[in-house]
């Protein structure tokens, strides 16, 4: 029998949420402060994904990501479909935020691939995490989680009916459940069987204590009854050498023969665990490069109390046996080469919309123009395996002193480690650097005589090898990786190949052949 592999989406993809439409699987995931901003994944039986699109990627859409702090932005997105339209609501939180009544918004398209509609913010919308629920008898639902008062990470979940042709609140809000007494409950969203209205939502942060939960009620505003099974998943019981962990932030999705699946996010860390040096939060414990991944499980219900979640083991595994009842259809995903699809769809910047400072030459072939910083000049596409390798052919077009061009293996502005190189005197200096929240440094550094290098990234688990070959010779260091990783630095996304410089002449340089091959 034909399995389904997890995690079906890898890398820094966060925050799955799901919908079928007929024969048709669509997912999004969060993207937090990059654009473009909450891919759309395509799917005929949930095992074959095909990227088909971002629903922001474009400027006059509305989306200001300018004022976002790392890990700040977009938020736990959630698709849904109903009536000829699918819909996108998502949350963006800037670094100060004022009002907390006006982060959420909604895009609209009558095709997942888009183009999607401009973001439609929601006034007295509070919290994060929002989703929609559509009622059988044509009414709208807003859902959302807010905080409760209490303080010390104790929220609780709000609905609200919507006016969705105005993309207006009406009537009152209802704050419906708090969870089962972890911390954050959010991530909300309902489904109605035989009667009941079943809120799913996730609480006890997204770290080792991730849970699943749900409740249920016969009226949509409540009140909403635990379930007895709760938690319906999570691995915060498992030792912290678990390979699969923070299991949580689930949906769901009922497929034509009335079988049953969800996705959630979890991470495959790597290079053992440590015990919350951290000072700020004692995320995961363990170091996971590759961020917060998409997984699938089986759902069944036994009754009407609750669904069971991955009933065999009652944990998240590697593998499942693909549903029975959908024909299997192979979908390759979006090529990462330098090709105006994969530019597009895969190749990410930070903050910004558009790619103004890169352009298409010819096949596989940019120009870059090298901006103030790092984020200002970055693309970047995400870690998807932790053996891979990857490489690229750089050219310093027009490089002038102080220049420099960087290819890294990067988490945030200013946590990255990689190979700079920097225009001195007429020369080219190589250097293997690492930066760890600021704290720069400089492992080796080799003077050449050359504008022409190419440069190979090999990974394997924590050791990341960077390699430079320059007029024959070739000069390399292995770096290592848990200095990225997000638990040591607050980072709710993944590490990112990224190609990069820094000038205040606006130097250009060329990047070609870039290969990312999982190993």
């Amino acid at each position: 029998m034909k399995k389904i592999r997890n995690p079906i989406i890898a890398g820094f993809y966060p925050d799955p949420s799901i919908v079928r439409v007929e024969d048709d699987f669509y997912l999004v995931n969060s993207t937090f402060e990059y654009y473009p901003a909450i891919p759309v994944w395509h799917s005929r039986d949930l095992v074959h994904w095909k990227q088909i699109g971002n629903v922001i990627d474009r400027e006059e859409q509305g989306l200001d990501l300018s004022n976002v702090n790392p890990s700040g932005g977009v938020m736990a997105a959630t698709i849904r479909y109903n009536d000829g339209t699918f819909y996108v609501s998502s949350t963006r939180i800037p670094k100060e935020c004022d009002d907390w009544g006006n982060n959420h918004f909604i895009c609209e398209s009558k095709n997942p691939k888009g183009p999607w509609s401009k973001c439609h913010f929601i006034k007295d919308a509070y919290g994060i995490d929002s989703s929609l629920f559509f009622d059988d008898d044509g009414k709208s639902y807003f859902i959302a989680n807010r905080d409760s008062g209490i303080g010390g990470g104790k929220t609780e979940i709000w609905i609200q009916e919507i006016k969705l042709d105005e993309h207006r609140l009406i009537g009152k809000k209802y704050s419906i459940w708090n969870g089962t007494g972890g911390l954050f409950p959010e991530g909300p969203h309902i489904y109605k069987r035989n009667g009941y209205y079943y809120l799913l939502i996730a609480e006890g942060g997204t770290l080792h204590n991730h849970t699943v939960t749900m409740a249920r009620s016969e009226n949509i505003f409540g009140p909403y009854e635990g379930s007895v099974r709760n938690p319906l998943l999570t691995h915060k019981n498992l030792l912290k050498t678990h390979p699969i962990q923070n299991v949580g932030h689930a949906d769901l999705v009922e497929l034509k023969n009335h079988e049953w699946y969800g996705v959630c996010l979890a991470s495959r860390p790597r290079g053992g665990y440590y015990n919350g040096f951290n000072v700020k939060y004692t995320f995961g414990g363990y170091y996971r490069n590759l961020g917060r991944e998409t997984f699938i499980f089986p759902v069944v219900w036994p009754d009407d109390i609750s669904p069971l979640l991955s009933p065999i083991t009652g944990k998240l595994e590697f593998s499942y046996d693909a549903p029975k009842g959908l024909v299997e259809k192979v979908e390759k995903d979006v090529p990462i080469n330098f090709s105006n699809e994969s530019l597009k769809i895969k190749w990410c910047t930070i903050k910004k919309a558009t790619k103004d400072n890169v352009s298409l030459v010819r096949k596989n072939n940019i120009m870059m123009q090298l901006l103030n910083t790092y984020e200002d000049s970055f693309i970047g596409v995400r870690q998807t395996s932790w053996k891979f390798n990857s490489s690229v052919d750089l050219s310093l077009i027009d490089f002038h002193d102080n220049d420099v061009a960087a290819i890294l293996c990067f988490l945030k502005y200013n946590t990255y480690i990689g190979v700079e190189i920097t225009k001195s005197n007429d020369k080219n200096l190589i250097s293997f650097v690492r930066n760890y929240n600021g704290n720069y440094r400089s492992f080796a550094s080799y003077l050449v005589d050359c504008n022409d290098f190419k440069t190979i990234i090999s990974a394997n688990d924590q050791d990341y090898l960077f390699s430079v070959f320059v007029d024959g010779k070739k000069y390399e260091k292995i770096l290592d990786g848990k200095s990225i990783s997000p638990d040591l630095n607050d980072a709710h996304t993944g590490v990112f190949i990224a190609l990069t410089g820094k000038s205040d002449k606006n130097s250009k340089i060329s990047w070609s052949n870039f290969k990312y091959k999982k190993s």
